[in-house]
């Protein structure tokens, strides 16, 4: 039996807003997850597409839990709409609004003429009211959790993004753009503005890896990928030496520091996940999707593995944790130091088991 497909994070939220801009609504919608960006877009396309301007006065409503009272809310999603087809109730933070067990009483009978939206920043108790009671009722209530994106699904969400603002994305820059900043929506949307600034009206709509050293402070010879390879070939001198330039060249000696500590865990932890699977004897194909590379990546990171066996990258993994709490004020050393510490304990002598 095959087993049933199921939609990304992405897919979920074109459906949905799909749905608002051809006014399609169900009269309650739970968001929740991780992923706050989704949420807060489709909070716009809502209101803009269910309330023309001159309505919204005496038919939307935007709150937040921890600021109102349940018996507020009840009466907002309650209420008939005011010379308009409908009304639009946005509760962000639900999970914070004291007593929202009798928001379950709405989830049973819901307002017709309204259409209520609520964001939940943590994982609702579904076997607890109301929640219990929103996830039941599937014909007038569509519950939906946006979870953090994979690296694939931010490299896409990036590309889309930027060819939505008439830009397109030489080679992997989406790639790049994920290692630098992670996979947290908001962060790369802010990027991709900032680039699309950076490229201004020149005649070619193509943002370069080039573009995406340059706008960060970094060029070819010196970023932050030059590091992890010098580090990853045990070459200390450069290791070193592209840290310093890194950090003297940046506005934030604090913040460049965090975002190596950042490339480099998410770069120690795809290995991690490397070793784990390569007992599974996977095809080449699903151990790149696995560990979240691209598969012509995937013989640079076995090259990888084997100058960093298990014990070593598990090693890796600690120091940076330990390093990210120093540089983030609890150590009173200054990010240069601390940094320059970092990548001699890092490259010391590896483990006992690495010399036989």
């Amino acid at each position: 039996m095959s087993r049933k497909y199921r939609k990304s994070v992405l897919e979920i939220y074109k459906d949905l807003r799909r749905d608002f801009l051809e006014g399609r609504y169900k009269p309650i919608y739970l968001l929740y997850g991780d992923e706050s960006y989704l949420p807060d877009q489709l909070q716009k396309v809502l209101i803009a597409c269910a309330l023309p301007e001159e309505d919204r006065d005496f038919n939307l409503d935007v709150v937040h839990g921890a600021d109102v009272n349940i018996q507020s809310v009840l009466n907002m999603c309650q209420m008939a709409p005011m010379l308009a087809e409908r009304r639009v109730v946005v509760i962000r933070g639900f999970d914070q609004l004291k007593n929202n067990k009798l928001f379950a009483h709405v989830a049973n009978q819901p307002n017709p003429a309204a259409v209520v939206l609520l964001i939940c920043g943590t994982r609702p108790r579904f076997n607890a009211n109301p929640y219990m009671a929103l996830r039941k009722n599937t014909k007038a209530v569509q519950v939906v959790e946006f979870a953090s994106l994979w690296r694939n699904q931010a490299a896409q969400f990036v590309r889309e993004y930027a060819q939505a603002r008439g830009y397109e994305l030489e080679g992997r820059v989406q790639d790049l753009l994920v290692e630098f900043l992670g996979t947290g929506m908001a962060l790369l949307a802010r990027e991709i503005e900032k680039l699309i600034t950076y490229v201004g009206t020149r005649e070619s709509k193509v943002i370069t890896r080039q573009d995406v050293l340059q706008a960060s402070g970094q060029t070819r010879e010196i970023n932050v990928f030059e590091l992890q390879d010098a580090i990853i070939q045990r070459r200390a001198v450069d290791s070193h030496r592209i840290t310093e330039q890194l950090l003297l060249g940046a506005s934030s000696r604090q913040g460049e520091a965090l975002r190596i500590v950042a490339v480099l865990s998410s770069y120690f932890m795809r290995l991690l996940k490397l070793h784990d699977s390569l007992r599974d004897n996977l095809r080449q194909a699903d151990l790149a999707k696995r560990i979240g590379v691209a598969p012509n990546m995937l013989r640079r990171y076995h090259e990888a593995a084997r100058s960093w066996p298990l014990p070593e990258v598990k090693r890796a993994i600690q120091l940076l944790l330990s390093t990210d709490s120093e540089i983030k004020g609890f150590s009173k050393r200054s990010p240069r130091s601390i940094m320059t510490l970092f990548i001699t304990r890092l490259l010391a002598e590896p483990l006992q088991h690495h010399a036989r």
